[in-house]
């Protein structure tokens, strides 16, 4: 029982830190913060016995860092969904359920070098509603509640994005 508590106490760290980068809107500052976020939400993971999201939490931070230092391409991550796949599919004590982390990281992987911020948006807000069923399920209630918590401020920044590009447009068009 105290290993389910110390694991949200990581949990409600890492989800602070998401919390905060759903508003957040330019794609490096996210990927920086979640670095660290990611840190913590593997910390939890690893003392709830979820493998699957421990290696891809780690693989995460590698392929953020690639990222935000504009050295990420089409070897490193294929390099790097490669390595978390057979982590993954070697340390899954979680069935089926142990593929969501799998299944997030290489949709994450593939579309993180997006240089639109409004595209990125949308990739963050899919991505994190597949943590708040996985960390749900896992037990990570705290996480959970603050993925969910995360999706709602991450859309209403989405829509505040495209109504200031809206709008942007539209200053452009009348001059």
């Amino acid at each position: 029982m105290n290993t389910i508590i110390i694991a949200n106490i990581f949990g409600v760290v890492s989800a602070l830190l998401l919390t905060y980068m759903g508003k957040v809107k330019e794609k490096n500052k996210v990927l920086k913060l979640q670095m660290v976020q990611t840190f913590f939400g593997g910390l939890c993971d690893y003392l709830l016995g979820a493998y699957p999201s421990v290696f891809t939490n780690v693989i995460n931070i590698v392929r953020n860092f690639l990222v935000t230092r504009g050295k990420f391409n089409k070897l490193y991550m294929f390099v790097l969904i490669v390595i978390t796949s057979i982590l993954v599919l070697t340390f899954n004590n979680k069935g089926y359920l142990g593929l969501i982390p799998l299944g997030n990281f290489i949709f994450y992987t593939i579309f993180v070098n997006t240089k639109d911020n409004i595209v990125f948006k949308y990739i963050f807000i899919v991505s994190m509603i597949t943590w708040v069923i996985y960390d749900f399920i896992i037990k990570a209630y705290t996480s959970s509640a603050f993925d969910l918590i995360v999706v709602i401020v991450a859309v209403i920044t989405l829509i505040k994005m495209i109504k200031e590009k809206n709008k942007k447009k539209n200053k452009r068009r009348t001059k």
